[in-house]
């Protein structure tokens, strides 16, 4: 059955509820859309609009995230009860950017998101760098470049389902956090203001009841993954960064509780700098800014899941090891060379800005695949002896915020009386 084949669907553009701009002053920001409930059906291919921001210039958006970073958190819920949500967004969605084929990064996702992903060898200077034009915020709202963001890439439930009726879902709404301080580096100048703009939401809708009523019958249950996040901290090194750092291994060993009970699919750690000015230069980002993933030098990881290790032997000990893990389990990424390398000489030479870029994804990532009782991560890296002043980037022995995201099976059942229940899906 097509449903655009006819008059079936149409397209609803919703003004936010409310709505509180986020800028550089006040640090945050709320939107709220509410779907009145006036359509017999939504369907789950939701978009949100006029994702991003103006400034007091022009200026890029973060290079990697592009005008995403303007979201923290973001849940989709009816009433109270949240039906999907993707919290500490920024982390994640770096990651999401990364995780594409290079081509499809640079000619769709940059044009969407506005990051600055996808690159080519270019042939006057024959080095790895950015070749289209990227664009950003300006002074005026009109002018400035936003984003467009498919829901269903945020909220995993809307990939599950073939539409949300009313019958069912009575008082949808969308709820939309911002973190717009300037130490958040959503644009590449940390200088720059930030102001929010008034996004809208694009609904399908349906209102033939004969074609409603038909998908209902169908809609008995649902299953998908929501991706979840805990954290752990990996604290500074006994002598940060001094001669005693040199060689100096340092493990930390967290229980992470966030995910228990739980079935867990596929799990991911991206690490972010405590000190959000380590990653800059000036007022400027250095590459990606505080949403890399920084190398640690010689880093061991495992995951040792009800008491058993998922990787064989000592964990992932290599950088192609970390990187094929993540390969296997979360599918194409993006790369460069020295993407997710520690301290590669003359890299320069090859990437175009390469010594701000070398070792800024480095993601790891791993296939669990049972219900969870009990989740230790074992985490190690090799100390470095590093100058520099107090703000100087040193990831081996820097302290560092590890990110973890697990994907959590969760379902929907409906009942005949058209009530349901949202539960963690124990296989």
């Amino acid at each position: 059955m097509s449903f655009y084949s006819d008059s079936n669907v149409g397209t609803m553009y919703i003004d936010p509820k409310s709505f509180i701009a986020g800028t550089h002053l006040n640090g945050s920001g709320r939107v709220n859309f509410e779907l009145d409930g006036t359509a017999m059906a939504y369907l789950p291919n939701m978009r949100l609009l006029n994702v991003g921001v103006s400034s007091n210039g022009a200026h890029l958006y973060n290079r990697l995230v592009g005008a995403y970073a303007i979201i923290r958190n973001i849940r989709l819920l009816d009433g109270k009860t949240e039906l999907s949500a993707c919290n500490e967004m920024q982390m994640i969605q770096g990651f999401k950017n990364v995780n594409r084929a290079n081509s499809h990064s640079e000619v769709v996702d940059s044009k969407l998101s506005q990051n600055s992903l996808g690159w080519e060898v270019q042939g006057d200077v024959r080095k790895t760098g950015r070749v289209e034009k990227v664009n950003g915020a300006t002074n005026l709202e009109a002018t400035s470049f936003t984003g467009w963001l498919d829901l269903r890439d945020v909220f995993p439930m809307l990939n599950s389902v073939s539409h949300l009726p009313t019958a069912v879902f009575k008082n949808l709404n969308i709820q939309i956090e911002y973190a717009s301080l300037l130490d958040r580096q959503i644009l590449a100048d940390v200088t720059a203001h930030i102001n929010t703009i008034r996004p809208l939401l694009a609904v399908d809708v349906m209102q033939n009841p004969k074609i409603v009523a038909k998908l209902n019958g169908q809609l008995k249950s649902a299953r998908w993954l929501e991706l979840e996040h805990d954290q752990f901290n990996i604290p500074q090194s006994v002598n940060n960064g001094g001669a005693n750092d040199q060689l100096l291994l340092q493990s930390v060993n967290p229980k992470i509780n966030g995910f228990n009970n739980k079935h867990i699919e596929r799990i991911l750690i991206s690490k972010e700098y405590q000190n959000p000015l380590k990653p800059l230069n000036g007022n400027n980002q250095i590459g990606f800014g505080r949403y890399a993933s920084p190398t640690c030098f010689r880093q061991v990881v495992n995951f040792r899941v009800n008491g058993r290790n998922i990787f064989p032997r000592n964990g992932i000990t290599g950088n192609n090891e970390r990187l094929a893990y993540l390969i296997d389990a979360w599918g194409d990424c993006l790369a460069y060379p020295s993407s997710n390398e520690f301290g590669i000489n003359g890299i320069a030479d090859v990437v175009i800005d390469g010594n701000d870029y070398a070792g800024q994804l480095d993601y790891i990532g791993g296939y669990i695949g049972e219900y969870v009782n009990d989740l230790v991560i074992n985490y190690q890296r090799t100390g470095l002896q590093a100058g520099g002043g107090a703000n100087d980037e040193r990831p081996a022995t820097d302290a560092l915020i590890a990110h973890v995201y697990a994907e959590c099976a969760k379902q929907l059942i409906v009942n005949p009386d058209l009530s349901y229940t949202i539960e963690y899906a124990q296989n």
